[in-house]
């Protein structure tokens, strides 16, 4: 297939903006942290399936490359598709889908999303239920900065809770740390059965194509961006 046959592309073959600096919200260092406060609790984590495969990535020091983003970005085909990405490498359309997203992550993708009642949790009169009921706020840099040093006083359910909540909203999700929680996070970690029964693949996929979508205006006109989810 030659370059006329494939669908637009944001950029001409050669003409691809140069950019400053990429960022990206998905961080790996919460994890250290994680690790070093309450290692046990970060040692039965890593062992659950849902979430081992994408801690290997912070198990093996992988790094994010600004470049090779970037250069995915500007080789995009501005195509329609539901649930998919379509860029263009040596005169070859590739498709980047929750097929390819769940290869790399382990996370669930399918399109139906089951019936878990969310809101329908149960408290403990630990630090997340009170949290809930009080409708209070957390960030990532919160837990960062004062809660990971002084929870040797939680409960170990509400430990394994937190550091749940470092997977999900640092890499899976990969919010700003400085932005609040979802509320909606914290009640799956409530229960462990809907925490893992909950579409994370597809939750976090999705998030990832808005962003990349959102990066095609920003790539022309601006020296840097900022790159959202996993």
């Amino acid at each position: 297939m030659t370059m006329d046959q494939l669908p637009k592309t944001l950029f001409k073959q050669g003409t691809e903006t140069q950019v400053e600096k990429v960022n990206n919200t998905c961080r790996t260092s919460i994890l250290k942290k994680v690790e070093k406060y309450v290692e046990a609790e970060y040692k039965e984590v890593l062992g659950d399936p849902v979430f081992a495969q994408v801690m290997v990535i912070y198990v093996h020091k992988l790094k994010y490359s600004g470049r090779v983003i970037h250069s995915f970005v500007c080789k995009q085909l501005l195509t329609v598709k539901h649930h998919e990405l379509w860029f263009h490498f040596a005169r070859r359309a590739l498709r980047f889908s929750m097929q390819e997203f769940h290869a790399i992550t382990g996370q669930k993708y399918k399109d139906d999303e089951p019936d878990l009642d969310i809101d329908n949790w149960r408290g403990d009169k630990g630090f997340w239920s009170k949290l809930l009921r009080r409708k209070g706020k957390i960030s990532l840099q919160q837990i960062r900065k004062v809660h990971l040093k002084s929870c040797n006083t939680w409960s170990h359910v509400n430990r394994l809770r937190m550091v749940y909540l470092c997977v999900i909203v640092g890499l899976v999700m990969a919010k700003d740390e400085k932005v609040c929680i979802p509320h909606k996070y914290i009640k799956l970690v409530m229960d462990f059965d809907k925490m893992r029964k909950f579409p994370w693949g597809l939750h976090s996929f999705d998030a990832l194509v808005t962003t990349i979508t959102e990066a095609r205006d920003k790539v022309k006109t601006q020296n840097s961006y900022v790159i959202d989810g996993f």
